[in-house]
């Protein structure tokens, strides 16, 4: 095996280490052009921290997503820190920063003294950036933005969002962006965005007032071209209910869920085929609180979770259920109803940032973003304030046509500094993805007619080839949705285009 790889990727020499030191020591033989050989007699190597301007804080799972966060630290030249976060529970940190948001005593102390401990001996000092990947944990938070700070999470396809972010960042521009506002507040960033946005020859579509309906946004969200999702409403938690549900697994074993279920569905104007989405977040399960130390520590066979989220929502297995206040129900609210964010294609097959300018946008909406392919997110980690929400993103889009996407929210940064809502911006993303002005508005048009075109192509080959009826049924409802945008915004296009056929 060696002859083959080291044709194929010649090495200097060979890295003696440990089996259990193996992802500690790649950096190193990555940078000094070694192969690593496994010897569990090997000595310790040190790898001290050279001054490179960026720094790549790892948390270290053992899993190949951390070896994705070294590979892309290799390749742009950044330091590495292994951190080891075996007691942290992602979990327990949202809890905190809910508890710290709702003034409960020591509630800060409490939750820098859960995060810190596993990053204080790192110097951040005459650092340029730092990108943390990590199972979910809000570290610009607890380093107050020290320095630009951005994350990847490791749970959510690190190795795509990594590719994305490269690619889109050169290729496949699509030189567009959606704007979203059902203007629920008197004094909002909305129209101060769009100019912005028009001024360096960005493609707006503006989804505002009565257009700033459930089916508008999970349709534009979904198959339409962009660059750019910017979305000012409110946000957060919503009613639903917590039900407790008998479950019997394929065993025959049975067990007691309780979990919160929220419900919204958007009214299709042109026919009866209405969008429905039902969340469902686990809370407990046989009596242990859900991802708690004692859950984990229970190690229930993976297939039980796979049947139980197939069989909740049964009706007949409901021992009882009461209306609540949803923990972690993120939304964004529209004209008509709520939108949970619950979708399976992004931005007609493209890699978009995103900035939701929403209250508690951080964590399970993004995660839907990202899980499908966002390239960038920008959230708020609890409720804020209108003013700073406006104020910062009028700063943030004064600079983003000259500044990276990190470094403009940075300084947006200094708006709520010295408020309640300082540091409540977390972006997740790379240090260098930015937002790219076009040449005129006419090639914008253009572009983003084009990408159109060849969205339905697609669409029309998988619909030639799919079997199955209710698949039939979903492409047809998309082919005929871009048609229409089609026909509505590009006429001029879609007439020169039929001409020159």
């Amino acid at each position: 095996v060696d002859v083959f790889l080291n044709g194929i990727v010649p090495k200097k020499g060979c890295l003696p280490c440990k089996e259990s030191k193996l992802i500690e020591n790649l950096h190193y033989a990555l940078n000094q052009n070694l192969y690593l050989s496994i010897d569990d007699e090997a000595e310790s190597v040190s790898t001290s921290i050279s001054n490179s301007s960026g720094l790549i804080v790892i948390e270290q799972n053992n899993k190949v997503s951390s070896v994705f966060g070294i590979l892309y630290a290799h390749s742009i030249g950044a330091e590495v820190e292994l951190i080891n976060t075996e007691g942290l529970n992602h979990y327990q940190i949202k809890d905190l920063i809910e508890n710290w948001k709702n003034n409960e005593p020591n509630s800060f102390n409490n939750l820098s003294a859960a995060i810190y401990p596993y990053i204080e001996h790192i110097n951040f000092n005459e650092r340029e950036f730092a990108t943390f990947f990590t199972d979910g944990i809000p570290y610009s938070l607890i380093l107050k933005n020290i320095l630009p700070i951005s994350h990847v999470h490791l749970r959510i396809n690190p190795d795509l969002f990594v590719f994305n972010s490269i690619y889109y960042e050169s290729y496949s521009e699509t030189y567009s962006a959606i704007v979203f506002s059902p203007k629920a507040f008197d004094d909002e960033e909305t129209e101060f965005v769009v100019e912005r946005l028009v001024e360096n020859h960005l493609l707006v579509k503006p989804l505002v007032d009565k257009e700033a309906t459930y089916f508008n946004l999970d349709n534009h969200i979904q198959h339409y071209p962009y660059s750019l999702l910017h979305v000012c409403s409110h946000g957060g938690e919503v009613e639903g209910k917590r039900i407790t549900e008998k479950f019997i697994d394929s065993t025959g074993d049975e067990h007691i869920v309780v979990y919160d279920e929220v419900f919204s569905f958007g009214l299709n104007p042109f026919q009866d085929s209405h969008a429905v989405a039902t969340k469902r977040l686990p809370r407990e399960f046989d009596g242990l609180s859900w991802g708690s130390t004692e859950f984990k520590g229970a190690s229930f066979p993976n297939y039980i979770f796979s049947e139980m989220f197939q069989s909740l929502g049964d009706t007949e297995n409901q021992i009882h259920s009461i209306k609540v206040n949803v923990p972690g129900s993120c939304h964004i609210k529209c004209v008509d109803s709520i939108y949970q964010a619950m979708f399976n294609y992004l931005a007609a097959a493209h890699s978009p940032i995103i900035f939701n300018n929403t209250c508690w946008s951080w964590s399970d909406i993004a995660d839907s973003f990202i899980g499908v392919g966002a390239r960038g997110y920008i959230g708020t980690l609890w409720n804020i304030d209108n003013t700073v929400a406006t104020k910062s993103a009028k700063a943030f889009y004064n600079n983003i046509f000259e500044k990276t996407v990190l470094f403009s929210l940075h300084e947006a940064l200094d708006v709520s500094k010295n408020t309640r809502d300082e540091n409540i911006y977390i972006f997740w993303g790379l240090h260098f993805t930015s937002i790219v002005p076009c040449i005129s508005q006419d090639a914008s048009r253009l572009v983003v007619f084009m990408k159109l075109m060849d969205s339905i192509q697609s669409w029309k080959t998988k619909l030639e080839e799919t079997i199955i009826p209710e698949h039939k049924k979903t492409i047809t409802e998309i082919i005929d949705w871009l048609s229409r945008v089609i026909a509505l915004d590009f006429k001029k296009e879609a007439i020169k285009y039929l001409y020159n056929k």
